[in-house]
């Protein structure tokens, strides 16, 4: 089996070096590895964005909008921040399902909650 060949840009992300190689020490396969990464990725940016937010729940979309003018790298790529809206989109509903099911707030969820909902689950979605 191939390892992953991530590219590290944990300096860039809102991923710690710490979380992406907690994601990599798991049994999961490339490709689930892969999906938790990018679900937990979306899940950090989903905090950054928490503003006057106690109830823990996942930003509208114009706070996504909002958050992209605050990077102008983001913001001059047009095509980057639609399929990034996309990914919002699809981890929105993956994080809810999973907050529902273990009864906390979205925002509240951890990596080590994405990572047990992964490992319990035949297809590779929380």
């Amino acid at each position: 089996m191939m390892e992953s060949t991530f590219v590290d840009n944990s300096d860039n992300g809102p991923l710690s070096k710490e979380a992406v190689n907690l994601i990599a020490s798991t049994s999961l396969s490339v490709s689930e590895k892969h999906h938790l990464r990018m679900l937990a990725h979306c899940l950090q940016c989903f905090k950054s964005m928490r503003i006057e937010n106690e109830e823990g729940l996942i930003p509208g979309k114009e706070s996504w909008l909002e958050w992209c003018l605050k990077n102008p790298k983001m913001f001059n790529d047009d095509e980057f921040v639609q399929v990034l809206f996309e990914q919002f989109s699809g981890a929105a509903v993956q994080l809810e399902r999973l907050a529902n099911r273990l009864k906390v707030a979205p925002l509240d969820l951890t990596l080590n909650n994405l990572i047990d909902a992964y490992e319990e689950s035949d297809c590779s979605k929380p």
